[in-house]
């Protein structure tokens, strides 16, 4: 029995000369368009060439779009997920989407984009192996100031949050840490890019609301 072929694929991080060309081959040919967001949709569906209808896979639309893969797949046809950034699956939706392919022994394919994580880990001047990808802290203040103390163990420690939680984010990482060496990456391949090198005292969240991912050399070891 074919059980179809969910694809994962890789978009950019903001700069469509980064979106790989497979993955647009793949959104001309999949049989069902599944997007994190509308509006991201619509862009990437433009710069594919093509007009198509997709279902978006959000709280309000996630029953919609679960059922419609569901069906897609079972019929031996290609379901292609795509999210609003860089790779599905990390630190985006796509968890509950895989779980469906492989429990329907479908086959499961990944075109690799973009990953700010990577992307970051770049631009560090220190050893970054091996480093603990923490991904996003709770909200609440205390709650996120006791998530860093257990992490504190770590020798590189990658964090990543909304734009407009940047500013508590440094300032509880600052709390836990003290002034650690840390890497701040805004906007990776956007407009406003840059990368800062700096004690996390000296780290300031900038006054535009810019993605952004935190890396914190808490012990790194010798190169």
């Amino acid at each position: 029995m074919n059980s179809g072929k969910l694809i994962l694929a890789g978009t950019d991080l903001g700069n469509r000369l980064d979106m790989p060309a497979r993955s647009l081959q793949a959104l001309r040919g999949g049989d069902l368009l599944i997007f994190e967001g509308s509006r991201a949709a619509r862009a990437f569906l433009k710069v594919a060439g093509i007009h198509r209808d997709f279902l978006c896979y959000s709280e309000h639309e996630e029953k919609e779009a679960l059922a419609a893969v569901n069906t897609t797949l079972r019929e031996g046809k290609t379901v292609v997920y795509m999210s609003d950034q860089g790779m599905p699956n990390v630190a985006d939706p796509g968890r509950v989407l895989l779980r469906m392919a492989y429990q329907l022994g479908a086959q499961v394919r990944i075109i690799p984009g973009p990953s700010s994580v990577t992307a970051a880990l770049a631009a560090c001047p220190f050893n970054t192996e091996p480093f603990y990808y923490a991904g996003f802290l709770p909200r609440d203040t205390a709650a996120r100031r006791k998530a860093l103390l257990k992490l504190q163990k770590h020798p590189v420690l990658v964090l990543l949050d909304t734009p407009y939680r940047l500013r508590p984010v440094l300032e509880d990482a600052l709390a836990v840490f003290g002034p650690k060496p840390s890497l701040l990456a805004l906007d990776i391949s956007g407009p406003h890019e840059r990368f800062i090198f700096a004690p996390l005292p000296k780290q300031k969240a900038p006054e535009e609301k810019l993605n952004f991912v935190l890396v914190v050399a808490l012990n790194p070891t010798s190169a």
